[in-house]
């Protein structure tokens, strides 16, 4: 494990569009977009590795490069320079006001091999804001950057962006078509900012029963009474730990959810879903009758009629939350959870997304309602999870080196249970899994029969466990 290096912050900057926004208006967010006005920052970090230690000898044309091709890049996407307001019937729009993101400019004593795998960088929540909550949108910036030179010349890129106007898949593209524009290419997919498409019909129809979200008065609906800060200094009962998972295990894993009793032919997605959400619970010891909830996002991308244009610049993540007992997740197999995941994606229409847009329609034109998730991100039952197997992720290139890692981090005020789905950078089904829970919980984990049956490489826990 590598020493908790320092992190010096040379600078900050605000970075602007390149050519001012020739029209300054509001912009409509669809109701998706209203539910994930969240008072908080989703931090990444992006990690380049160089092809030699003396890529970079002038830091500040570095550093200017980077703020050059981002203020060329919000031409593009100038929501992303503005700032969230409330209309005149307490819904957020974006404000084009060319206020700017922030860029801030770092460099460590630390190098990539201080870590036997940068999987494991200690310092990974220097490398980006750790501030996270968000006090007041009318002045927050949407994205916050920071860009930090390692001593070997390995470069992390850490993005700090408020989920409110755009989902993974959109951020992904974000960051790609910076690299794009910073070595000289065209932006391949420009950004189609056309939320009216997925705005509610009139008049709403609701056609089916919504499971998934809840209706709350705006007073006890605010998430920020559910932060859970600690003293600072104080240790976080908390842990974050990525896994990483072979083709070949992956493949197993897939293999025996099929010959399971539930007989499931599941993806690569819904057996590793099932996958971790067993072993999670089993590992947090959950009483037999407590609910369990797995969430997850599914895309509107592909299932929205008629089609989303290519580039659709927005939130268009429905958050599925599928319920079930603790009892039946641990004692049954890995199947039985891979049969509920697969009957709820197939349960997830077009019809059903439009009714779940119509839904928060009505409770939001009574002005004194928020929409929720019908999950307790802090109950440490449910698992929350997001799959970006198929995003092109190491498509990323900005000129420097080969993209090696790309990974969240973590803070708890986004709940207790988290387990992503990432690419690995060998391609195929070679995955990164991302678990975020309790510390007793992940020490459990290790000794968990069936997930140490396809990790049988897993190092002792004591590696981890500073």
């Amino acid at each position: 494990m590598g020493a908790l290096w320092g992190v010096d912050l040379k600078c900050t900057s605000v970075i602007v569009p390149a050519s001012p926004t020739p029209i300054q208006e509001r912009r409509f967010l669809s109701n998706l977009d209203q539910v994930f006005t969240g008072q908080w920052y989703m931090n990444t970090v992006w990690y380049f590795k160089p092809a030699s230690d003396h890529l970079i000898q002038d830091q500040d044309a570095f550093f200017k490069g980077l703020k050059d091709s981002l203020s060329r890049l919000l031409i593009y996407y100038p929501a992303l320079a503005g700032r969230l307001v409330k209309n005149e019937n307490n819904r957020f729009e974006v404000e084009l006001n060319d206020e700017g993101v922030i860029f801030r400019e770092a460099v460590t004593e630390a190098r990539f091999d201080d870590w036997e795998d940068i999987k494991d960088c200690t310092i990974e929540a220097k490398l980006t804001f750790e501030d996270t909550i968000i006090a007041d949108y009318n002045t927050a910036p949407l994205i916050r950057t920071q860009a930090t030179l390692f001593k070997c010349g390995g470069i992390a890129l850490g993005f700090s962006m408020a989920h409110a106007i755009h989902d993974g898949w959109a951020a992904m593209e974000f960051v790609k078509s910076w690299s794009e524009l910073h070595t000289h290419l065209p932006v391949s997919t420009p950004p189609v900012f056309a939320n009216h498409l997925m705005k509610a019909r009139d008049p709403p129809v609701v056609s089916v029963p919504i499971k998934d979200y809840i209706s709350v008065p705006k007073a006890e609906g605010s998430l920020s009474s559910n932060y859970q800060i600690f003293e600072e200094g104080a240790p976080s009962p908390y842990q974050a730990i990525t896994f990483r998972f072979t083709a070949q295990q992956v493949d197993e894993i897939i293999q025996e959810v099929r010959n399971g009793p539930w007989k499931v032919e599941a993806s690569s997605f819904v057996a590793m879903a099932a996958f971790t959400w067993k072993v999670m619970t089993e590992a947090r010891e959950l009483p037999d009758d407590t609910t369990t909830r797995y969430v997850y996002p599914i895309s509107c991308r592909q299932r929205w009629q008629p089609p989303l244009p290519r580039g659709f610049f927005g939130n268009t993540a429905h958050i599925s939350s599928l319920a079930a007992k603790a009892g039946d997740i641990k004692d049954k197999h890995v199947s039985y959870a891979a049969k509920l995941i697969y009957d709820d994606l197939s349960a997830t229409t077009t019809e059903y997304l439009k009714s779940v847009i119509d839904w928060m329609e009505i409770e939001l034109q009574k002005n004194d309602r928020d929409i929720g998730f019908a999950c307790d991100f802090y109950s440490g039952a449910d698992v929350q999870s997001t799959s970006m197997v198929n995003f092109p992720i190491f498509e990323v290139n900005f000129g420097w080196g080969t993209l090696i890692h790309n990974s969240f981090t973590f803070q708890p005020l986004l709940g207790d249970g988290h387990a992503y789905l990432f690419p690995a950078p060998e391609g195929g089904r070679n995955r990164l899994v991302p678990i975020y829970m309790k510390r007793l919980a992940m020490k459990n984990l290790f000794r968990n029969e069936l997930f140490r049956r396809f990790q049988p490489d897993l190092k002792d826990y004591s590696y981890y466990s500073n």
